[in-house]
């Protein structure tokens, strides 16, 4: 009897995990180029673009797979769209009026709700060493930030509530989308978003430079890119691969703030990113402790 063959390398822990940090890469990318685009127009109109942009790029990737988008009215569909449609305002609104890098710090709430909510519903396991790992991410958040310079400005209200809908939206793919063709979930959700945000930008337009309009394809690139990524990791490895590696978001925007907005990086943004990536680099490792499952209500399990 012949051996089976070896799992290739986007099969294994390895794959998810590279895949999942190559999105983050390309997550972060999307809010310097929509921080760009963010001076000059409106939160709504940039994005209705964003999601405009992004069917131009889609459309061509699924003709050449022959991907058929099959029915809207899904259930999965139209609950992405709308938790899709508050994160993806929240985050524009976010980078017009506040800095890049306490936006992404903001935003990092995500992957938390995300690993809470798989615990509590989808039976995935969170080891103790799991656990120490996000500790240690979120003190080294909280030292990257510093809490001097956390206000109760109402304005921080509008990325918590962003990182909510995005971190459940994370969980429902996993849970009631993980059978639907990746570029199905990306078409329906660039159409549905678009037409959503359609009525609030349109009254409002306002003339975009070339720049802007390059910057917000680039925008849509790289969403599309990471889309399909975040989505194939989600499909086929537990949400914490994705949770985990989303918390190294924040040191890539401490850096990318001072690259491309001259945005001056404190110690403790060293000392904080890492923190972080010490505490990523043990949450994914689940060799060396006991699991703990959380209590599930069985109705709700996948």
């Amino acid at each position: 009897m012949a051996a089976p063959a070896a799992p290739g390398l986007f099969e294994t822990s390895l794959g998810h995990v590279a895949m999942a940090l190559v999105a983050v890469i390309a997550g972060v990318a999307m809010d310097v180029l929509a921080k760009v685009a963010a001076i000059d127009a409106p939160t709504a109109q940039l994005t209705l673009l964003r999601w405009l942009y992004g069917l131009l790029t889609l459309l061509p990737l699924m003709l050449v797979m022959k991907v058929r988008p099959g029915s809207p009215w899904r259930l999965i569909h139209l609950a992405r769209v709308g938790l899709n449609l508050i994160g993806s305002f929240c985050l524009y609104y976010s980078l017009g009026h506040l800095p890049l890098s306490l936006v992404v710090a903001v935003f990092f709430l995500e992957p938390l709700v995300a690993m809470a909510l798989a615990a509590l519903f989808l039976r995935e396991r969170m080891s103790r060493a799991c656990l120490l790992g996000l500790v240690i991410a979120v003190a080294g958040i909280l030292v990257m930030t510093g809490t001097a310079d956390w206000r109760f400005d109402p304005l921080l209200g509008v990325p918590v509530l962003g990182a909510l809908a995005w971190g459940t939206m994370l969980v429902l793919t996993r849970s009631v989308g993980r059978h639907e063709p990746v570029l199905s979930l990306m078409f329906w959700l660039s159409i549905m978003t678009s037409l959503g945000m359609a009525p609030l930008a349109l009254p409002h337009w306002q003339p975009l430079t070339f720049q802007g309009h390059l910057a917000m394809f680039g925008v849509a690139f790289c969403g599309t890119f990471y889309g399909v990524l975040a989505i194939t990791v989600l499909r086929r490895a537990p949400v914490r691969i994705k949770a985990s590696c989303s918390f190294l978001a924040l040191p890539l925007a401490f850096l990318a703030g001072f690259l491309f907005f001259g945005e001056q990086p404190p110690l403790r943004a060293i000392l904080g990113g890492v923190l972080v990536l010490a505490g990523v680099g043990l949450a994914l490792d689940q060799r060396r402790a006991k699991p703990i499952v959380a209590e599930i209500r069985p109705e709700l399990a996948d």
